[in-house]
């Protein structure tokens, strides 16, 4: 046999190797997106809707692993930042504004009480030039691709007795979350701020230790608070939003195809989240009212108007990028 027949002859045998039905195919890319909300929470919905786009657009090739109730909104951020992925408890985050807090405080007025309008003004505000610095201070600081956000309601008020008016605040034990910006302000009100993390708001309420909460419809359904709270009050005191982000390692380590799925289905899967809330809104305040809650309408705009010194004295200390004339411009 000459060397152009043995060559040819090993080039079948490699090619009979390689091609047979038994060879074990790549493994597929597993991407975990964890949140700190229970199932039936619209930012847990969002992050199964990216795990059911995700798996059929590629086929298989990246298989979504979604996590649920992981630690808390205040403590995950943290857990989210290493480029280890040992390290860190996944790879995306959908969770509400903490990220902001966490790591570009300044421009924390996007989760501020009566700053923004509605979920319009908030987009307007989120593709201007202040939405663009807060971003690169997501990379800079947290390590974070951000990749979408989530309307998730207004948020409203939650208690055994009606809120009317501002008078209703003092000596209120309100349930908040570690979050120092909102405490300041409804301590300005004359609530005593209850701090308990998401996980204890039901428990808190049942036992006493809270009188009160604050929180989205369908936080206050998820959570089955209306088995321990009696009345309902429409406050429309902040426009709630959730955010994802990525990892940037976990990112800059997708090859550019899937980098732009991962991008580009998140993008879709929050759309789809903030176009389910919006529809969802009425009908979740109809829930809640045939499980028994009173809704109240209160004075809202005498509760903004006794907001407005906390909320001036935030911009002027530490929301100082910009002011509340210029986001309420845009």
């Amino acid at each position: 046999m000459n060397k152009r027949t043995v060559a040819a002859a090993l080039g079948l045998a490699c090619f009979g190797l390689f091609s047979r039905s038994d060879v074990a195919a790549a493994p597929p890319i597993t991407i975990r997106v964890v949140t700190p909300f229970p199932a039936g929470h619209i930012l847990a919905d969002t992050a199964f809707k990216f795990k059911e786009q995700v798996e059929f657009k590629t086929k298989g090739k990246i298989v979504v692993d979604v996590a649920t109730s992981v630690l808390t909104e205040q403590t995950i951020g943290a857990s989210m930042t290493s480029c280890d992925p040992s390290q860190r408890v996944g790879d995306i985050l959908v969770t509400g504004g903490q990220p902001i807090q966490d790591w570009a405080p300044q421009y924390f007025f996007f989760n501020g009480p009566y700053v923004i309008r509605d979920y319009a003004h908030f987009r307007r505000v989120w593709f201007s030039h202040l939405g663009d610095e807060l971003r690169t201070l997501l990379g800079q600081n947290g390590n974070q691709v951000a990749l979408g956000t989530v309307y998730r309601g207004f948020r409203q008020f939650t208690s055994n007795a009606p809120i009317n008016g501002p008078a209703d605040f003092v000596g209120l034990k309100l349930r908040l979350p570690g979050v120092p910006d909102w405490i300041a302000v409804w301590s300005s009100l004359g609530v005593v701020p209850v701090t308990i993390p998401l996980g204890g708001i039901y428990n808190a309420l049942r036992d006493g230790v809270a009188d009160a909460s604050e929180g989205d419809l369908t936080q206050i359904l998820s959570l089955r608070l209306y088995e321990v709270q009696s009345h309902l009050s429409l406050t429309n005191h902040l426009v709630g939003f959730g955010m994802a982000t990525a990892n940037a390692c976990f990112m800059s380590g997708l090859g550019s195809s899937d980098s732009n799925t991962v991008i580009h289905e998140m993008q879709s899967s929050t759309d789809w989240g903030t176009d389910q809330m919006t529809a969802r809104e009425s009908t979740l305040l109809g829930d809640l009212q045939g499980l028994g809650m009173i809704v109240v309408t209160p004075d809202a705009a005498a509760i903004r108007a006794a907001a407005e010194p906390a909320i001036n004295g935030l911009f002027a200390t530490k929301w100082t990028v910009t002011t509340w004339q210029e986001v309420l411009s845009l």
